[in-house]
């Protein structure tokens, strides 16, 4: 025999009645006030179990028994063959080890798809894109950019030149040169499709092979779907914290700084190296030496007056505006983070140039409505020239110009 005790609802009002109920083989008994109730064991169903939340116990009516938790229930249930799948996780769920063990483990599940799952799913699905995608991706963000971009004072002739000398060594659908006061020597690959040089960058040499290494880079970036890999791994991260957290409207805002703290902090570096290799790949297939790259990045650094390494110090606090140590470019402000991820910037390290000078631009017309837009054109700028030149990145390629 089995008793149990709890609440009675009758299905009429919402009032409970303190109540037990007794079990036995042939028979059960509700028992509550001065009622009493006659009921048949075998048409009993218990609910699942849910930690100590007291059980509803129902025999095909309106109302309903709510037991209270008990070891005694959980024999009843054994008893009349009712258990389920839900008592086992119950039971688990009583034992503060397990607990511990599958938090832990869900963690690392979680951390481990992020990290490893997000990126090769990322990359799965870049490849499988119509090609058209990556094209209506690479106008919008033109159009954006074009609000802080000039058209190219570099001569027709010169344009059609570069573009015959780069895409008869490697095709894109658009290659395009802007004028970027504010962004300088730089080249952006926008998406598979879509490649911009800056009038700075080529006027930083008069050899078209320097200017293809670069132009080399870029392509890696493209035909590696580097932009499509970045944005996609930042909406499937959104998906896995709107699934932790249940919170799409703040995962929504979260995820405009997403591409910028996990995928531009690991795989955009990742992504630099691979462009790196796929340029030098290149240039060693047509007989230029890679450190052609190596030495337009030199070039391009010194056309920003500052190092990545002085501009990480600067940004860290480590070297005060006021410092004697400090670069000549000391005025940088606090980065903008803001945009989707897109790779492919040939200047690694001019963020803090192009940021003094895209903030120079943003405090001049603070109240003008129209500046919106181009302030955040401005903002896509800097992201496009985020990525740092590192001495690392240089000595590989130096590295890799000496390998036959």
């Amino acid at each position: 025999m089995t008793v149990l005790s709890g609440t009675y609802y009758d299905g009429v009002s919402s009032r409970g009645h303190p109540a037990t109920l007794t079990v036995e083989r042939l028979q059960a008994v509700l028992i509550y006030g001065e009622q009493r109730l006659q009921l048949d064991p075998n048409r009993l169903n218990i609910e699942a179990a849910l930690g100590r939340m007291p059980r509803k116990i129902t025999w095909q009516g309106n109302d309903f028994f709510a037991a209270d938790a008990s070891a005694e229930l959980d024999q009843l249930v054994a008893s009349l063959g009712k258990g389920s799948i839900m008592d086992w996780v119950a039971g688990l769920e009583k034992r503060g080890g397990i607990i511990v063990a599958a938090t832990l483990g869900t963690l690392l599940f979680i951390l481990g798809f992020g990290v490893y799952g997000v990126p090769k799913l990322a990359e799965a699905t870049a490849y499988i894109l119509p090609e058209s995608v990556s094209a209506k991706l690479a106008n919008s963000t033109l159009e954006k950019l074009d609000l802080a971009l000039d058209d190219s004072a570099l001569s027709d002739e010169r344009q059609a030149q570069l573009r015959a000398f780069f895409l008869a060594r490697g095709e894109v659908d658009e290659l395009y040169f802007r004028k970027a006061q504010r962004v300088g020597a730089n080249a952006f690959t926008l998406s598979q499709t879509t490649v911009v040089f800056t009038d700075d960058l080529v006027q930083l040499t008069s050899d078209d092979e320097e200017l293809l290494a670069v132009y080399f880079h870029e392509l890696g970036h493209a035909r590696l779907l580097h932009v499509e890999r970045s944005i996609l791994q930042s909406v499937a991260w959104a998906v896995v914290l709107t699934m932790i957290t249940g919170d799409i409207g703040g995962v929504g805002e979260l995820v405009l700084a997403l591409p910028l703290t996990l995928g531009q902090a690991a795989y955009s570096r990742k992504h630099e190296r691979e462009a790196d290799e796929f340029a030098i790949v290149e240039l060693k297939a047509l007989g230029i030496s890679p450190l052609k790259l190596a030495t337009m990045l030199d070039r391009i650094e010194a056309s920003h007056g500052v190092s990545h390494e002085d501009e990480l110090s600067i940004s860290l606090d480590l070297k005060s505006p006021e410092s004697p140590e400090s670069p000549e470019r000391t005025e940088r402000p606090e980065s903008i983070s803001l945009g989707p991820q897109v790779e492919g910037s040939a200047n690694k390290d001019s963020q803090g140039a192009d940021v003094s000078n895209a903030r120079e631009g943003l405090v001049e017309n603070p109240n003008d409505a129209k500046d919106e837009e181009s302030n955040f054109s401005r903002s896509l700028l800097e992201l496009l020239s985020s990525h740092p030149i590192t001495s690392e990145r240089k000595a590989y390629i130096r590295a890799a110009a000496q390998d036959n």
